[in-house]
């Protein structure tokens, strides 16, 4: 590979999760060429939860620890912050409580183009079963049968996302080549660096984790890029956890006037973002 790849990984106090999502990168078809941890302000036990496995990993790739003092949800902030501290020309981007199919990365960079941004959606894993694969260190990745038997028990959820679909046919026939209209997750996206650039990365004006992943979409959009699928192709499993926003707060009502907005004026360009106007 002749492109820089760098692996931007949010995280929030879950270092036992970090450390299975970090592992999943461990084992890609493709490496990345650097992954940085962009850290919304953990404890210690993160910190050196990133010691122990920047020494694990150190023969695979380097970790870079990108942390700010937690003063209430910063995500967008810290997402800026680690491509600032990023030197590939590729970013790819993956929760700290996701852990990555083997060819996550291949896929995400075999169908990049310099005028999209790539979206996938995610697996995920009920919670007795995350209790389990934390409490064992096991990385899952792929579409396995405890998988299978959790999601039959009633528990896992979306487990058909773990299925790798390339054919073109069967793609279309089985809508993976499709995605809502800014089809964007923050635990499964990618992009070319100088696009996000030419978007301003992420707005810091969101208040919580919701709607701050698709504006990156509607934006791109609004540029007349585009937003294409990776459904079935990079493949991502979720950790459980606690939503951490509603659809009735005025946080999530705040956070959807922007969106209402961004579409409204065909912005491409936020003024709070990686740069400020």
């Amino acid at each position: 590979m002749t492109m820089k790849i760098s692996v931007i990984v949010p995280t929030y106090n879950r270092p036992q999760a970090l450390k299975l999502s970090l592992l999943s990168l461990r084992d890609q078809s493709i490496l990345p060429s650097e992954v940085l941890i962009a850290d919304d302000g953990s404890s210690s036990d993160t910190r050196d939860a990133v010691d122990e496995m920047q020494n694990v990993l150190k023969d695979f790739f380097p970790i870079r620890h990108v942390w700010q003092e937690d003063i209430g949800f910063r995500k967008p902030r810290i997402l800026n912050e680690a491509v600032r501290n990023s030197t590939g020309d590729y970013l790819v981007f993956i929760d700290g409580d996701c852990m990555a199919h083997r060819h996550f990365v291949r896929a995400h960079v075999e169908h990049s183009d310099p005028v999209a941004i790539l979206g996938g959606k995610r697996v995920e894993i009920g919670i007795q079963l995350t209790e389990k694969l934390l409490k064992e260190g096991t990385v899952l990745n792929s579409f396995h049968p405890r998988l299978i038997m959790d999601s039959l028990a009633g528990n896992s959820r979306k487990v058909e996302e773990a299925i790798q679909i390339k054919n073109p046919l069967l793609r279309r026939l089985m809508h993976r080549d499709q995605i809502n209209d800014d089809g964007i997750w923050g635990c499964n996206f990618s992009i070319y660096r100088q696009l996000f650039m030419d978007i301003n990365g992420c707005d810091e004006d969101f208040l919580d984790g919701s709607l701050e992943d698709n504006d990156l979409g509607i934006r791109v959009l609004n540029l007349g890029k585009s937003v294409r699928s990776v459904r079935g192709l990079a493949i991502v499993l979720h950790l459980w956890h606690k939503s951490s926003w509603s659809f009735e707060g005025a946080k999530y009502k705040y956070n959807l006037q922007i969106i209402k907005n961004r579409r409204e004026r065909k912005e491409t360009f936020c003024r709070n973002g990686i740069k400020k106007l």
